[in-house]
């Protein structure tokens, strides 16, 4: 990939060099092998002992509601083909969210849809484009504790005096 000279002159302004480039491609390369967490990490942070059983542990983002009827229906549709990569159902909703969205399709594409396993990636990797030493990850508090420690490993981030 060649980078256009407006884009070099943004990621110099961002505080990005040949140098620290290198550090970045690793640190995206890296994925759950980083000092931040990935969602299995998340899920056994949460865990809390000896709670009732009907207890909602809403900091583990779950739903007292449980899944409605469409997505039940959805999801035992998908089960009978649980033993199938069904690759062309990634597809199928990035081009939906690109249809549903407006969004411009280049090359057969949904190039401005990405689909994750999870959380955790893609909001690293927001941290990692959008912040710099001049631009800071600013967060309320209480919120995404682990987008925090991108930034701070990354330098991204001044932490608080204690």
């Amino acid at each position: 990939m060649t980078l256009t000279p407006q884009q070099q002159t943004d990621l110099i302004k961002r505080g990005f060099s040949r140098r620290n480039f290198g550090k970045l491609a690793s640190i995206l390369a890296a994925g759950s092998t980083l000092p931040f967490y990935n969602e299995s990490a998340m899920a056994q942070l949460s865990k809390i002992d000896n709670i009732p059983a009907d207890a909602v542990i809403i900091n583990a983002n779950e739903n007292p509601l449980g899944p409605s009827a469409e997505a039940l229906e959805a999801a035992h549709k998908v089960i009978a083909n649980g033993g199938r990569y069904l690759y062309n159902e990634t597809d199928n909703a990035k081009n939906l969210l690109a249809d549903q969205e407006g969004l411009k399709r280049a090359k057969g594409g949904e190039e401005y849809v990405r689909m994750f396993p999870g959380s955790s990636a893609p909001l690293h990797q927001a941290v990692l484009a959008f912040c710099s030493p001049t631009k800071s990850y600013v967060v309320g508090d209480p919120g995404y504790e682990a987008g925090g420690r991108a930034a701070a490993f990354t330098k991204r981030h001044d932490r608080p005096k204690n």
